[in-house]
């Protein structure tokens, strides 16, 4: 990935080979792209007595968990400022069960006379909890359902943490000739709280300056382009090629530290000696002109 060779395990390097072939066509996100609108925190939700049942499939009891903390306020706004918008939300298995928390969610918009469009779905799994950076990079989600074109979208799920299976749900809408004008979610996560999840110019510099390309994400079905990615795959990037970068240049500062060890064990008596004379009873160990090698 870039100029640093990335591990991968052979569960992700599959996942990665296998989808590559039905990536959706991204298209970066646009300057005035609006914030990401949510109500409440994975920490206050998962707190409510409804949340993990509403989690695994009980569709009654998320509607109780969206009543209790959906600020009716917010999606009053959002359905104003959008009326003919289509509503298009995540449809995710959570264990033996269906996340029900998203199809709540979207009976609000649904309350209000707004198109909820039910047969977008997601058709893969991505097991994503506890995965490595890599493997949450390499595991995209793939949707399928009709997509009407021309027409506006906005996007739900129940939180939002990185923002990628979101960002693969508007790549697909995208692909299929719809217009992604929203995101809104019921909670969110760390990166959720961010105002905007876009990927920013400080961040495409940065892989850019890694090598990383377009065509690297190709490559292995993450993303069209880099300026598709959220801030928060962009981090994940940015982190990997750096820890590797850290590991491979760690054995060479640790050699010149040595190197700096030895060189200060010189007695001070030596300083004071012709320069001839102290060439001749001091001299640097031969591994120094291997070690001074490696910095040019």
């Amino acid at each position: 990935m870039g100029y640093r060779p990335i591990s991968v395990d052979m569960d992700t390097a599959l996942y990665m080979l296998q989808q590559r072939e039905s990536m959706p066509y991204g298209r970066s996100w646009g300057s005035s792209f609006p914030a990401v609108v949510n109500h409440t925190s994975s920490h206050v939700a998962r707190k409510h007595p409804d949340f993990e049942a509403a989690k695994h499939g009980d569709f009654d009891a998320a509607i109780r968990l969206v009543d209790d903390l959906v600020k009716d306020d917010k999606v009053l706004e959002v359905a104003e400022q959008y009326p003919d918008a289509h509503v298009a939300y995540i449809h995710r298995r959570q264990g033996n069960g269906i996340n029900m928390i998203p199809a709540a969610y979207a009976a609000k918009f649904a309350a209000l006379g707004m198109t909820v469009d039910d047969d977008i779905i997601a058709v893969t799994d991505v097991k994503h909890t506890n995965a490595s950076d890599i493997a949450r990079l390499g595991r995209r989600m793939r949707y399928e359902g009709e997509v009407k074109k021309g027409n506006d979208y906005i996007l739900l799920d129940d939180f939002i943490t990185s923002g990628a299976e979101l960002r693969d749900l508007r790549d697909y809408i995208s692909s299929k000739g719809g217009n992604v004008v929203m995101i809104t979610t019921f909670g969110h996560g760390s990166f959720g709280k961010l105002k905007d999840i876009r990927i920013d110019n400080d961040y495409k510099s940065k892989l850019q300056q890694a090598g990383i390309t377009d065509q690297d994400l190709r490559r292995y079905g993450i993303a069209s382009e880099i300026g598709c990615l959220t801030i928060s795959e962009a981090a994940k990037l940015n982190r990997m090629v750096n820890r590797k970068r850290e590991r491979q240049t760690s054995p060479v500062l640790e050699r010149f530290s040595s190197l700096r060890q030895k060189q200060s064990s010189v007695p001070p008596m030596a300083k004071e000696l012709p320069e001839n004379e102290w060439r001749r009873q001091v001299s640097l160990p031969h591994p120094v002109t291997q070690d001074f090698s490696i910095r040019r």
